[in-house]
């Protein structure tokens, strides 16, 4: 038997934490583990423990989750789900960065105008072959 109908809600993605999907979720955890080895590198060389290194890079991942799965919340608030990856790519592709997945964004500067153009009629003249004659009257 096959489901003829299935909603478009089945086929999303899910949210998993704080307005974040789960591979929102991982690339907000690895940011914030890459971010914070040089407060963890300056910790160990103040302290003289090394283990001050994982301990800010995952203090780091905690915070980027925390503010990171907030900030995607605002950021995405009434807006469809592809918005937030459209507007990266436009960022980046104005930045004239390569956009990933190779797709270029079309971008036209064009000044559209909503008003009718006026509606040039041709001049009546009485040369024409449907024309009538001034001494024609049938």
């Amino acid at each position: 038997m096959t489901i003829e109908f299935i909603p478009s809600r089945l086929n999303a993605t899910p949210v998993v934490f704080r307005g974040m999907t789960g591979k929102e979720l991982v690339v907000c955890t690895l940011a914030g583990l890459v971010a914070f080895i040089p407060v963890g590198l300056i910790g160990w060389a103040v302290v003289g423990m090394g283990a001050m290194v994982p301990t800010c890079m995952f203090v780091g991942a905690g915070l980027s989750l925390w503010f990171g799965g907030t900030f995607m919340r605002r950021l995405r608030r009434g807006r469809p789900s592809s918005w937030v990856y459209r507007k990266i790519q436009w960022q980046l592709q104005k930045a004239g960065l390569p956009v990933p997945g190779g797709n270029e964004l079309i971008q036209a500067s064009i000044r559209w105008r909503i008003r009718r153009d006026p509606v040039r009629r041709p001049v009546a003249t009485s040369t024409g072959f449907f024309s009538r004659s001034k001494g024609d009257n049938s």
